[in-house]
């Protein structure tokens, strides 16, 4: 009868327990033969075992207690050793029984290889005793092969092959931070600030050993005692995440520092955590946190432009911290009041808190722009400038639209121009302006190259801004209105028209030069469909035409040229204003590309604010008393749409286009 019943239990035992057992092998399953051979059989678990130059045991013939069937390797000049297919889980510990095969003297010995690797070789032994052969710690997860090399010229049989589960390997984790910086002071006012990380650890056998490097030191407790290491105690293997505080010692001289906190249990791969601090003399020094946009406003607003901040502090000052505005500016320490060229800042024990400063360019100035530089100064501290810059703008009509560009096909690719329509009765023209960008250049920014001169233009009226003369009356049989070097354009350059300095409508993307664009012009042109108006400083691809590249080749005028440019074609029914009845009435900006637009007038009286939709829809209605007031459109979705302002008995209209 083959095994005896205690062995079957205690592998039944040790199947139930994955930690101790993770598979054996008996030679129950194997039909071996009495002489030597290569061949297989398939054994416990569906583990198929190859066997070469091995047979069975003799029917163990020296008595030595072996439990039948086992296998005997004959010798090493016949590769004799058997080998497993590859078992899934891995290995922990190893064991097997060896036994002496026939009578003959010498030592016997076999070696282990897992996965090819050799992991043991067994004690040599030559007596009639049983052996066993165990290699513990191996711990290898995922797919093994188990394999058995007879490493003598002697016969060596074995059985009852065991091997466990891979054991779980100690492991200590660092969350919250692998590299910890900044941990500085000021020479004398040490030490730093704490920061902090956290440690933790699992299948621990010894407690986790944390140390910190030369001029650091560490704590369990914020504000607790710090010292160069401390040692955190594991419970059955488990220490759970716990914080560890660190900063950089008192006492020590100006000068940067570094090191790595190290973290160590046995068995465990080491753990670190850089740290970096800087002690930085302690001189009289201050700073400055500023992010500020252009003052901007309308002159006939009478009022400041919007308040911006910015934050001053500073440390070890001997002296007041001064924050003096630019020329035409004004500094606060509160909002809304108490402007001034210049405000001080007494410290407290040489320290000034972080403070906000407000700022903003003065009332009553004429148009134009205005550049300077804050100052911040104290006594034995360079001056910090803090550079300001800001327009005062005439309002905006939005009395002009451009509605064509064109790059011709003549000799030196002209006439090349634009094409604008008065939309409004417009008293000065001077107060408008064009430029172009090149291939992509990015906004001209307030710079007007082509400044219409001065003079009146009625609602309906085409202007048009061309290179040169002669080629576009050759084109197009008639004179331009202006000429001007500027509008030397090609086919991948933006144009933006101003209005008292502000961008009010654009075609392009200043942005893009163009390329594979639908907007790309080469040889042709572009043109704005009817009843779209100013968008502002935001390309609406949408709102135009385009002839394609080379549109404008294959004639000698407009008249023969493959898409000929549909000069003074556009129309606009939408964009008429009735405003008169309420005195100084303006709307701004408008496109609306922010969510606010402002409403003034010349009155404080209460006005009555309606939205409609182009379907007649009220989509918002507000109130306000006030000679202005903004309006926040942000529940409105992109479109057209008409405003009325009702004032008393007087009433105005718009169009009102939101972006």
């Amino acid at each position: 009868m083959k095994k005896n019943y205690i062995f079957t239990l205690l592998m039944t035992l040790c199947f139930s327990a994955v930690s101790f057992c993770q598979g054996s092998e008996t030679f129950t399953d194997a039909t071996l033969p009495s002489s030597y051979s290569d061949d297989s059989f398939v054994g416990a678990g569906g583990v198929t075992w190859t066997y070469l130059g091995s047979r069975d045991a003799n029917g163990d013939s020296n008595n030595s207690g072996i439990s039948l069937p086992a296998i005997m390797l004959r010798r090493v000049s016949d590769n004799s050793k058997i080998t497993s297919s590859t078992i899934v889980g891995g290995i922990g510990d190893f064991s097997v029984k060896l036994y002496k095969g026939f009578t003959g003297g010498g030592d016997r010995q076999v070696e282990l290889f897992i996965n090819g690797v050799s992991k043991g070789t067994s004690t040599p032994f030559d007596d009639f005793n049983e052996q066993t052969f165990t290699v513990s710690g191996i711990n290898i997860s995922g797919d093994v092969i188990i394999e058995i090399v007879n490493t003598t010229s002697k016969q060596v049989i074995i059985d009852d092959i065991t091997w466990t589960a891979p054991s779980a390997a100690p492991s200590v984790t660092v969350t919250n931070g692998s590299e910890i910086s900044e941990l500085d002071y000021f020479f004398g006012n040490g030490p730093s600030a704490e920061k902090d990380f956290s440690v933790g650890g699992t299948n621990l056998t010894e407690d986790i050993l944390v140390t910190a490097p030369a001029s650091f030191e560490v704590s369990l407790a914020s504000g607790g005692t710090f010292t160069e290491s401390f040692t955190l105690t594991q419970t059955n293997g488990v220490i759970t995440s716990t914080d560890v505080y660190v900063r950089l010692k008192a006492s020590l001289a100006v000068n940067t520092y570094a090191g790595n906190i190290v973290i160590t249990s046995a068995g465990a791969d080491d753990e670190t955590v850089a740290l970096s601090g800087e002690i930085s003399p302690a001189e009289a020094q201050f700073s400055y946190t500023a992010f500020l946009n252009d003052f901007n406003y309308v002159e006939s607003d009478a009022l400041p432009s919007e308040e911006q901040t910015f934050t001053v502090e500073g440390l070890f000052l001997t002296g007041d911290l001064m924050v003096t505005a630019a020329a035409n500016y004004e500094v606060s320490l509160t909002t809304a009041n108490g402007f001034a060229d210049a405000v001080t800042i007494t410290p407290s024990s040489g320290s000034v808190a972080e403070t906000t400063v407000y700022a903003r360019l003065k009332a009553g100035l004429t148009l134009g722009s205005y550049t300077g530089d804050i100052t911040i100064s104290s006594a034995g501290v360079a001056d910090g400038m803090i550079t300001v810059n800001g327009t005062v703008f005439g309002g905006t009509t939005n009395s002009i639209v451009i509605t064509g560009v064109y790059d011709g096909s003549l000799t030196g690719g002209n006439p090349k121009g634009i094409e604008v329509y008065v939309l409004k009765d417009v008293a000065d023209l001077s107060s408008f302006g064009v430029s172009s960008v090149s291939n992509g250049g990015g906004s001209t920014a307030g710079t007007v190259e082509f400044a219409f001169p001065a003079g009146s233009a009625t609602a309906g009226t085409f202007i048009y801004v061309s290179t040169e003369e002669e080629g576009f009356n050759t084109f197009f049989g008639m004179n331009p209105t202006y000429t001007s070097g500027s509008m030397g354009i090609n086919g991948d350059d933006a144009i933006e028209l101003y209005e008292n300095g502000q961008i009010i409508d654009v075609f392009g993307d200043v942005n893009n030069d163009f390329s594979g664009q639908v907007y790309d012009y080469l040889d042709g042109w572009a043109y704005r469909k009817s009843n779209t108006s100013p968008d502002g400083t935001t390309f609406t691809t949408e709102n135009w035409t385009y002839s394609g590249v080379d549109g404008l080749e294959g004639g000698t005028n407009n008249a023969t040229a493959t898409v000929p440019f549909p000069i003074g074609s556009y129309a606009n029914t939408t964009a008429s204003v009735r405003n008169t009845s309420i005195e100084g009435f303006t709307t701004y900006p408008n496109p609306v590309t922010n969510n606010i637009f402002t409403i003034k007038s010349n009155s404080s009286e209460t006005k009555e604010v309606s939205i409609f939709n182009v379907l007649g829809k009220r989509v918002l209605s507000s109130r306000f008393s006030g000679i202005q007031s903004n309006v926040d459109v942000s529940s409105i979705s992109a479109g057209l749409y008409i405003l009325k302002v009702t004032e008393g008995t007087k009433t105005a209209t718009s169009k009102l286009v939101i972006r």
